[in-house]
């Protein structure tokens, strides 16, 4: 699942991008940690996608796919992050679809993210990727929960 734009590559990582992820900057709120870098990329159900320019990261997703007894698999969508320069160009919604699309080819039934009112670009970002807000989203309760079906 690779997209391209603009000399711009969108794929999944695994075990082997590990120097790729540690030398990510202005993607991520804090420095990648080695260990738990390492923890994630090996984990079948922890996914990061990242979108490529020049060798490095300039944007990604993480999710978790997660199972429980009596519902069906699902995508949690954990964060999504874009580099400044790299806003308002695309990047995030691309990312977010090849993220949706992964979910749906694992066999999800469903996939969701959290976010605060306040985020516009987030809100903007969830709606354009086909995601629905929860009825308690349009009361301003601060937080809003976007569902994606396949």
């Amino acid at each position: 699942m690779a997209g391209h734009g603009a000399g711009l590559t969108v794929r999944r990582l695994g075990p082997g991008d590990l120097p790729l992820l540690l030398a990510a900057q202005g993607v991520f709120d804090d420095p990648v940690r080695p260990e738990m870098a390492h923890r994630f990329l090996d984990h079948p159900d922890h996914h990061l996608f990242a979108a490529i320019h020049d060798a490095a990261i300039v944007g990604f997703v993480s999710a978790v796919t997660y199972l429980h007894p009596d519902k069906p698999l699902e995508c949690w969508i954990n964060e999504v992050g874009v580099a400044d320069a790299w806003q308002r160009r695309g990047v995030g919604r691309q990312l977010l679809l090849t993220t949706l699309a992964h979910a749906w080819s694992l066999g999800c039934e469903g996939a969701w993210v959290l976010t605060n009112s306040s985020n516009r670009a987030a809100r903007g970002l969830y709606t354009a990727g086909g995601g629905e807000p929860t009825p308690a989203a349009r009361h301003g309760d601060g937080v809003i929960m976007f569902s994606f079906r396949p």
